[in-house]
């Protein structure tokens, strides 16, 4: 063994020619034997490969002792080469794989050479070297693409060459994918399925299509994503929308199978992680107890795992949307009773929910695996910061800086370090008694659940039990030394961000600069940009301190137009924080419109203080975010219709953006061939922690008299609406002879029914003035009035109690006044199912359908939905209701009414829901209602619409307005209660 230890290392230190010559001596005598085995080795090397496809999960064992290849056959260097791989000795197997890769390359075996190198890309990917393996995959593919068919080759060698190459774009597809080059991995796993296809290798096809899954998560494309797992589950569905029950006969079925395969196990859990992502948490844990059940039953402790591990993300979503909803705990942290993991029983607590989260972590921190040991006490730990349950922290960080300490150098082990300290700031940012301005965005990531008790106050965690910001600084100083020594360009940027936030949180602005710049420089030669922005974001801020205002802008500038680029989701860009869009995101927006445009020096700006440029960026920035949010809203990229020139649409109509600044509520005014005009009005700001401000105090106000048993008409918070929104520009719409107002209203305003805003000087409410309507933006489709003779209807109601759901006992006259007025087809209780609604709508191009039924609208997608006889139809179904509007030669659904659905209680942004649904419904127009309104007003109402709408040459908008104005001047439904409710959302022509 020291003889092949010495001609190992002088091997080593040998020219190119001297290592040629001595392995041509050995081939000589070795022929025969290397001839035997290479089919054996093929056959190995195949094993290897099937045993790491899909997606990996790795180990860590550090190890740094190299083998001489020299004194060792091929296949037993292959064989090491697997073992060193699978024990996470990633230094090891890369250089034996080198070894390897050069002994095939001097016997000419081109087809043994290019699987070497094909392990050894996949090795250099752990190990975050990049360009090594882009290298060896090129050279790999260019050999296996270039040889020579040959008869031979065209039998068992060529399967051989097939399966190889097919193995060598899943890892391709995996290295672009690990550096932001979604679309190309997308594209290369599909060039590899259409090989595992021929070669009819189907746990090969599937675990490439679960690999294409985690592209098309990348690319914002969770549909296709959920409809690929559920393909290879043989669950035939068509997105992500699956009913409870029909997700119990899909686990059904793989109870009843016996014993699943680790590639079920593996797919269920992937799926379940989609339905996460998409937001349908009560389906994702469903799918992931049915993984872990069948894990468990399997033996299979490794799935078993990870899929505590998904749990345990799922749970806490879970939790968060409690608290996003305003349901705060009734349970203290932490729990006296136990929790379970994979408990089936409905939890509806909040605190239960984290606690059960806490379990699962618990649970996968046992793994055999150091990677699913790792994550998981991680996000224990960052779940005990959110929820501020400080009793366990002094100890778990011990722990995880010992276990950090104690881990090999490679790629996951930097970002280990980095997702570290992201708890640790947050920590840091808790346990302050002091904000400051200076903050980096990076605390915007943290989220603390403050109306969950804890039993102990915050100030009962010492100080010098947790690292201080210069602590925290030489952990990150660790990791940039790790990723330096990696040559991982990718990681040292990250971790440069994160030493540019800890030194902004220290004050030393000037370190703080120096790092940011240069995480940037070295992100600019990656594609991957999600995180880009949170560096472009910190820059500015930190330049924002400096007073240099230019520099600010250019940077939070670029920070927007990298968000805009973004095709995935946005809160895509941290899949564990999708609840804190409004926190993680927005902000970038809401700053650089703050930056564009002046702070207030009196109480309103002049005109002629404002750049037209900087007021179009703003408007276009506050109209990027309303799209945004909705892209937000239904967790993938929805919204893809070309912008429309008002003047285009309507020459009379302007449109009003409100933008909700900390000290100031904006108003852009927008007409058609006019310049933009920009007024401001200063808020007052909250003098304490929790104190909210002056703007939500007049928005509570004003709902305190908006029911239907009280009554408050002093009018004094509409009367401010008025003067905030519509008082500064008042003179400019009564020059142009304005006859439409179209707001995008930011904010708790979309709330607000402006056509109930109050003119205290004329004595008129806004509708008495002016058509109104709704609008996310210019994002309108082209719609022309509807002329009287192309009103035909399509009516679907209830009457009758379903689903909990109180009777409706005003529908069935509704619906009889509407036919009385145009032609309609009615489908009312039992006919109103969701299968009669879609024939009725594919057989007759209805332009108007009026569906007056029980409804809600969310600021959850999931939760945000229209009720009929059999079932709901989800905000996210709509599209496929009203697909067959696509069809060439069909006319567009001109008008969607909703005449009994509401905004969900609690819920100050669920009117985000009904601009969801019109933008899902591909409705030109939707006319809906903020909150539920009385029976028998929305008969009156709805027969004065059609009626007002069946004149020639009246818009949507004017038979709108005309129908509310018949309640106001009526003895029973004057009170804004009655009228106010009803907007059109969209084109109001």
């Amino acid at each position: 063994m020291n003889q092949k230890k010495q001609i190992g290392r002088c091997l080593r230190r040998a020219t190119p020619t001297l290592k040629a010559r001595f392995f041509s001596q050995i081939n000589h005598y070795k022929s025969r034997l290397y001839s035997s085995q290479v089919r054996s080795l093929i056959l190995a090397i195949l094993l290897f490969f099937l045993s790491v496809g899909g997606v990996l999960v790795t180990t860590q064992v550090w190890a740094s002792t190299a083998i001489g290849q020299t004194q060792q056959e091929p296949l037993q260097l292959v064989q090491e080469a697997k073992s060193f791989y699978k024990d996470g000795q990633f230094e090891s197997a890369l250089t034996l794989w080198e070894q390897v890769a050069a002994a095939f390359a001097v016997r000419e075996d081109k087809l043994n050479q290019a699987m070497a190198l094909s392990n050894l890309a996949l090795t250099a990917q752990q190990l975050g070297r990049w360009e090594q393996a882009k290298k060896a995959i090129a050279t790999s593919l260019n050999i296996l693409q270039t040889q020579p068919k040959t008869p031979e080759q065209a039998s068992a060698g060529g399967a051989a060459l097939t399966q190889i190459l097919s193995s060598t774009l899943d890892i391709q597809g995996q290295l672009q994918l690990a550096v932001g080059e979604s679309e190309a991995a997308l594209a290369t796993w599909k060039q590899a399925a259409e090989i595992y296809q021929n070669l009819s290798n189907q746990n090969g096809a599937i675990r490439n299509q679960i690999n294409q899954t985690q592209a098309m998560q990348d690319l914002g494309l969770y549909p296709m994503a959920c409809k690929t797992l559920l393909k290879i589950l043989e669950f035939d569905h068509q997105n992500c929308q699956i009913t409870k029950e029909e997700l119990q006969i899909l686990k059904k079925r793989f109870v009843n199978k016996g014993n699943s395969s680790s590639l079920d196990i593996l797919a269920l859990r992937s799926l379940g992680n989609v339905l996460r992502v998409v937001s349908q948490l009560e389906q994702s844990q469903m799918v992931l107890l049915a993984a872990g059940q069948l894990a468990q039953q399997s033996g299979d402790s490794q799935n078993l795992a990870a899929t505590y591990l998904s749990l345990g993300n799922t749970a806490r979503s879970l939790g968060n949307r409690k608290i996003q909803l305003g349901k705060p705990s009734q349970e203290q942290l932490p729990l006296t009773h136990p929790i379970n993991c994979i408990q089936e029983a409905t939890i509806t607590d909040a605190a239960e929910l984290y606690q059960q989260a806490a379990t699962c972590y618990r649970q996968a921190e046992s793994s055999t695996s150091s990677d699913i040991k790792r994550q998981a006490q991680l996000n224990r730990f960052s779940l005990l910061v959110q929820t501020q349950q400080w009793s366990e922290v002094p100890t778990l960080v011990s722990e995880i800086t010992s276990n950090l300490n104690n881990l090999p150098i490679n790629h996951p082990t930097v970002y280990a370090h980095i997702k570290f300290v992201q708890s640790l700031m947050c920590l840091q940012s808790g346990l302050s008694e002091n904000s400051s301005n200076a903050l980096s965005p990076i605390l915007q990531l943290c989220n603390f659940v403050k109306n969950t008790p804890t039993g102990t106050g915050v100030k009962t965690l010492e100080s010098s039990k947790i690292p201080s910001w210069a602590e925290i600084g030489q952990i990150l100083q660790t990791a940039l030394n790790q990723a330096q020594r990696l040559g991982d360009k990718q990681a040292e940027a990250d971790v440069r961000g994160y030493l540019g936030g800890v030194y902004l949180q220290m004050g030393k602005l000037a370190e703080a600069r120096q790092f940011t710049e240069q995480a940037l420089q070295q992100k600019s030669a990656f594609n991957n940009s999600s995180i880009t922005y949170l560096w472009q974001w910190q820059l500015g801020r930190i330049y924002h301190t400096q007073q240099d205002p230019k520099s600010a802008l250019q940077a939070y500038t670029l920070a927007y137009e990298t968000l805009q680029s973004l095709r995935q989701d946005l809160v895509g860009i941290n899949p564990e924080i999708q609840f804190t869009f409004r926190d993680s995101v927005e902000p970038v927006y809401r700053e650089l419109v703050n930056l564009l445009l002046p702070p207030l020096a009196s109480q309103q700006i002049k005109q002629t203080e404002i750049n037209q440029e900087n007021l179009k960026l703003a408007r276009d920035v506050i109209e990027a975010l309303q799209l945004a949010e909705l892209t937000n809203f239904f967790r993938e990229a929805c919204i893809t219709s070309q912008p429309q020139p008002i003047d285009r649409l309507d020459p009379n109509a302007a449109v009003i953006y409100s933008i909700i600044l900390p000290d100031r509520l904006v108003v852009i005014l927008s007409r058609p061939q006019k310049d933009l005009k920009y007024y401001a009005t200063p808020l007052k700001s909250n003098s304490q922690p929790g104190e909210i401000g002056e703007l939500e105090r007049v928005y509570n106000d004003l709902f305190a008299g908006f029911t239907r048993y009280i009554y408050l008409d002093s009018r004094r918070p509409q009367t401010i609406f008025y003067d905030w929104l519509i008082r500064p520009i008042e003179a400019e719409l009564q020059k142009d002879e304005i006859k439409t107002l179209v707001f995008v209203l930011d904010g708790v305003l979309r709330a607000v029914p402006m056509s109930a805003l109050y003119d205290s000087q004329q004595k008129k409410y806004l509708i008495e003035k002016y058509n109104l309507a709704l609008s996310p933006g210019l994002q309108l489709l082209y719609s022309r009035s509807l002329s009287p003779n192309k009103l035909q209807t399509l009516v679907g109601g209830l009457t009758e109690a379903r689903q909990g759901f109180s009777k409706l006992p005003g529908v069935k006259e509704e619906v009889q006044e509407i036919t009385k007025i145009v032609p309609t087809e009615v489908l009312l209780n039992q006919e109103f199912t969701r299968n009669r609604l879609k024939v009725q709508i594919n057989n007759v191009s209805f332009p108007i359908v009026h569906l007056a039924t029980h409804g809600q609208f969310s600021s959850q997608a999931d939760n945000t939905f229209l009720l009929t006889w059999d079932s709901r139809i989800n905000v996210k179904e709509l599209d496929q209701l009203l697909q067959s509007r696509d069809r060439p030669g069909r006319s567009p659904l001109e008008l969607l009414i909703l005449s009994a659905c509401q905004t969900a209680a609690g819920d100050n942004r669920a009117v985000l829901g009904l601009a969801g649904v019109a933008v899902r419904s591909g409705a030109r127009s939707t006319l809906a209602t903020l909150w539920s309104v009385e029976d028998q007003s929305t008969v009156e109402l709805m027969n004065k619409f059609y009626s007002e709408l069946n004149q020639p040459g009246v818009t949507k908008a004017e038979a709108l307005r005309q129908a509310q104005l018949f309640l106001l001047r009526s003895s029973n439904y004057y009170r804004p209660y009655y009228w106010a409710p009803f907007v059109l959302v969209g084109n109001w022509l």
